[in-house]
């Protein structure tokens, strides 16, 4: 079955106009970026207003209170949120499930105390026990930020720089840095399309995107300009039957992980990786595979 979805994909590929499969992942790149910027105009409130991202906890700032609730127990998050809002509180509420446990996030502001929330539950019929309360302030919030860019401006860098230097050829570099600012600014703007928030854990997320992208990206330069062996398309398949059993695989592993835990950074990590991979074939073969294929053959 995965012999001949390969050699079906290879025959459309080989008849397709490389511009064309180019603009793919340019028009992707284009709507990511767009929608972007429209978040940012976005109004979500005082304190989010005129931001790119929409921030968790760890980067926000806030109180967040995590309990475990039964899993029969009939929750609505909206409903929650809106019972807050009604008595003044600004919440994001959350609930996140596993094959054995159930759990309910609720992130509020800074002034908002423990007793706020649980009270606000109880009076809507959602009794706890067994629950945590951390608090993060604005200001550490504000320095995990600063640290969050850095590291990833950082590994960015030092990532264009190894490429070149491994390389030491424009065509490559130019597609590799162009296929991992896709597969960055795409994951971006699903996540704040799926109101999935940038948090410590996330940003890890992003820096291991950067890490898979780099691999999916090497293996096809490698294959088509460093082999002479067979032609330019065999060469192509050859990278792209290796890369999709990548992705397959570790989707499988993604998967798994994100449906076993209720652990709410590991189910972050996990969807931001699954997104990345659907994304990374795009921007790798229609977009890297694209420029490498026109540099070998012109």
């Amino acid at each position: 079955m995965f012999e001949n979805m390969i050699k079906k994909l290879q025959g459309w590929y080989s008849r397709a106009d490389g511009r064309v499969l180019f603009s793919v992942s340019l028009v992707l790149l284009l709507l990511s970026s767009g929608f972007l910027y429209y978040n940012m105009g976005r109004e979500r409130g005082a304190k989010e207003e005129g931001e790119w991202f929409l921030k968790g906890l760890t980067l926000r700032g806030g109180n967040q209170l995590t309990a475990e609730v039964p899993l029969d127990m009939e929750i609505v998050p909206r409903e929650i949120e809106s019972e807050f809002r009604d008595r003044g509180i600004e919440s994001e509420v959350r609930e996140s499930r596993s094959a054995t446990e159930r759990r309910l996030e609720i992130r509020t502001g800074v002034d908002t105390t423990e007793d706020d929330i649980i009270n606000v539950l109880g009076d809507i019929g959602i009794e706890i026990e067994d629950y945590s309360f951390n608090k993060v302030s604005p200001a550490l919030a504000e320095g995990f930020w600063e640290q969050s860019r850095l590291a990833l401006v950082a590994a960015f860098v030092f990532m264009g720089v190894v490429v070149f230097f491994v390389f030491r050829e424009a065509a490559p570099f130019i597609a590799i840095i162009y296929a991992v600012s896709v597969d960055m600014i795409a994951v971006l703007a699903i996540m704040q399309l799926l109101q999935i928030p940038l948090t410590l854990a996330s940003f890890a997320g992003l820096l291991l995107v950067i890490g898979y992208s780099v691999d999916s990206d090497v293996v096809l330069v490698t294959r088509v300009m460093k082999r002479k062996k067979g032609s330019i398309d065999e060469r192509t398949f050859s990278a792209m039957k290796t890369n999709v059993a990548m992705m397959i695989t570790t989707f499988s592993a993604l998967f798994v992980l994100y449906i076993a835990t209720t652990a709410q950074a590991l189910r972050e990590v996990a969807i931001v990786l699954m997104i990345a991979l659907a994304i990374d074939f795009l921007s790798t073969w229609f977009g890297n595979a694209s420029i490498i294929r026109w540099w070998v053959e012109r």
